[in-house]
């Protein structure tokens, strides 16, 4: 039966490109039923339910690719890396647990135990396997994994380690120069060395530029302005109302490292909400009202923004009349809800809130609130020029955040966001609650109950100490969430001085 089968891949492509999400999705199943348990092509279908959204399609796509005889590791470390992805630690860490005792101490099998490790917060665990996987290769993606892990203190042996073996890669790729420089500058940043921090990190953007290549943020700006114009109150109107009254999802955004993560633990933290996570299933679900005509005129291409989400679709207001028009469907916007209710589902179970931790969700903002009428959005809110270094100093793959690697970027992106947030601020007033990180943590007390009340939550005393919560945490603020709510990160640019002069001046001019 193998030999005879073929999933239908270009089937898929086909009815994507006609951005009918639901026909790729009954491909996708269906190949499943009637496929075999095992088969080398099963990985391309898991990638495509993956993007799709359908996390049980891609786990049982990636499971049979993995039960491809004879077994091979990388194909058990690719069905364990899919299971990370999609939040399954513990099972994650069970596959790999397969593997012959031979296999168990290659580096790649301990720096994903380490990222699993790391994730629920035993950070002496994951030291052990990324220290262990060291031993073995001291390759920068192991360095980078330890300074997520690890608090560095001045005279810290571990950063003489990275120090000398950074002029032995001077020839490698870009991208792992950057996780070097990266990890380096976390290391000199815990240590309080401040000046070489900023050195590292800014060779470490500088690599990770020149990997990923410059933003086009010029593009973005535009298709911002289109966006403000064509989602007004009298525009939205139009629309037709969505059934999808389900209130049990909850949006938290706001920038990278503007306090989502502590916001979603607070929730988290609450009896009635079952679980949370960076999800980004939103552009998925609007896919059937996007436009995948992009890059031509004053369209946006994908390079534009980031790879972050799996269809970097163009969602203007003319966009989602056309789908509204030429849908069969009696509840067109109902349908794109619903949709996105079964993928938190999938994630999360059927019962309970759950919490969708997407940051810069900006521009997804109108049809994502038109489609899930009762759900509620908490966006955070920093201090600028602390966001700004944060963002400057978080390491992102090529692609995924190329807007982070220069100062001058961040700041216009910065711009260009501020103003889709208070576009949507004044149209949602009763669904947008705006919470000021530094507010939060000097004042938890008084912040945190207006969340809960925002969000439809009675008061409870375990949200008031976020930091015990037991859950995996796949964001860099992994470490930061496991201590108390802090003051400590209010001000943290100013031990930078003047290296911030270019994100002031680009940001406020």
């Amino acid at each position: 039966m193998t030999s005879s089968f073929t999933p239908r891949i270009d089937e898929i492509v086909e009815v994507s490109q006609r951005l009918d999400r639901r026909a790729a999705v009954s491909i996708i199943r269906e190949d499943l039923e009637r496929g075999p348990h095992f088969g080398i092509f099963w990985q391309d279908v898991a990638q495509l339910a993956g993007q799709f959204g359908e996390q049980n399609l891609a786990i049982e796509a990636a499971k049979r690719f993995a039960a491809t005889p004879p077994q091979d590791m990388d194909n058990v470390m690719y069905h364990a890396s899919i299971l990370v992805r999609f939040g399954f630690v513990d099972e994650a860490v069970a596959v790999m647990g397969t593997l012959p005792a031979s296999s168990r101490n290659h580096p790649a099998v301990l720096h994903l135990r380490a990222v699993c490790a790391t994730q629920v917060g035993d950070f002496d665990r994951a030291i052990e396997y990324i220290e262990k996987a060291l031993a073995i290769s001291p390759a920068p993606v192991q360095w980078l994994a330890l300074s997520v892990a690890k608090k560095f203190k001045k005279g810290d042996p571990d950063i003489a380690r990275m120090e000398a073996i950074l002029p032995r890669i001077g020839r490698a790729p870009p991208e792992i120069k950057g996780q070097m420089l990266y990890a380096l500058g976390k290391a000199y940043d815990d240590a309080g060395d401040i000046e070489m921090a900023t050195k590292a990190y800014m060779s470490g953007a500088a690599s990770m530029r020149q990997a990923g290549g410059p933003p086009r943020l010029e593009g973005w700006e535009r298709y911002a302005k289109q966006l403000i114009a064509g989602y007004t109150k009298e525009n939205l109107a139009r629309l037709k109302p969505s059934g999808a009254t389900d209130d049990r999802v909850i949006f938290v955004t706001g920038f990278p490292r503007s306090g989502t993560t502590l916001a979603e633990q607070i929730l988290v933290s609450h009896s009635q909400v079952v679980g949370g996570a960076e999800l980004n299933r939103i552009p998925i679900a609007l896919m059937p009202a996007g436009n995948l005509k992009l890059g031509g005129g004053d369209g946006l291409a994908p390079e534009d923004i980031s790879t972050t989400y799996p269809f970097n679709g163009d969602f203007n207001f003319e966009d989602a009349l056309a789908y509204q028009t030429r849908s069969a469907s009696s509840d067109p916007w109902g349908d794109i809800g619903r949709d996105f209710l079964g993928m938190i589902t999938q994630r999360f179970g059927p019962t309970g809130k759950a919490i969708d931790k997407t940051v810069t969700i900006g521009q997804f903002v109108g049809l994502i609130l038109h489609s899930l009428p009762n759900s509620k959005i908490v966006w955070m809110r920093r201090r600028p020029e602390d966001n700004a270094l944060s963002v400057f100093r978080l390491y992102s793959q090529p692609g995924t955040i190329p807007w982070s690697y220069s100062l001058t970027d961040i700041a216009k992106f910065f711009k260009v966001e501020d103003r889709l947030y208070e576009h949507w601020a004044k149209i949602f007033p009763d669904r947008i609650l705006t919470v000021p990180y530094e507010e939060l943590v000097s004042s938890p007390e008084t912040w945190i109950p207006k969340i809960l009340h925002h969000v439809g939550l009675d008061e409870e005393p375990q949200v008031f100490e976020p930091h015990k919560a037991k859950r995996a945490i796949s964001t860099a603020s992994v470490a930061q969430v496991r201590a108390p709510i802090s003051t400590s990160r209010i001000g943290a640019a100013e031990a930078y001085g003047t290296f911030m002069d270019e994100f002031r001046k680009a940001y406020y001019s």
